[in-house]
């Protein structure tokens, strides 16, 4: 039974993420750079995207400036698991609307890490499920898949 429960439980958190990224108003294609443009606008600032030697095993971090956001990525990642690092992050910048627990959290991180990439909490893994949908938008999952996820 409790499978059965966790099943419902998982597919109301993934339409639960779909409806999130609707109200986005994304176009059914787009890029990843033009992804990071729309989350530019989201966030106020420039979001500068870029490969760097992270500390311990972290595969992606949103650092936030005054003036500009970076986000960085581990360098030897693959490209694939690249793009889903940074489409986790951009999803972070999505759910900082009005409601989301990190919008007055990412105000007090002035230059210092406002995310980190890790599933290990309710949040994180809705902030992977609505990076699933935007990887659909720019092509790197193709809703057919019968497994779902950016990382394999």
């Amino acid at each position: 039974m409790s499978t059965v429960r966790e099943r419902a439980a998982a597919l109301r958190r993934q339409a639960d993420a779909r409806r999130r990224v609707q109200r986005l108003g994304l176009p059914r294609r787009l890029t990843l750079a033009e992804l990071v443009a729309r989350a530019e606008a989201t966030l106020g600032k420039p979001i500068e995207v870029r490969t760097s030697d992270l500390p311990g095993d972290l595969s992606a971090r949103l650092i936030q400036r005054r003036d500009r956001a970076l986000l960085e990525t581990r360098s030897g990642l693959s490209e694939r698991s690249r793009t889903a690092s940074v489409l986790h992050e951009l999803a972070h910048v999505f759910l900082a609307d009005h409601g989301c627990d990190h919008e007055a959290y990412t105000g007090l991180l002035t230059g210092r890490t406002a995310f980190t990439r890790s599933l290990d909490t309710p949040h994180e893994q809705t902030v992977e499920l609505v990076a699933d949908q935007l990887a659909l938008h720019i092509g790197l999952l193709d809703p057919g898949e019968r497994t779902p996820g950016i990382f394999r």
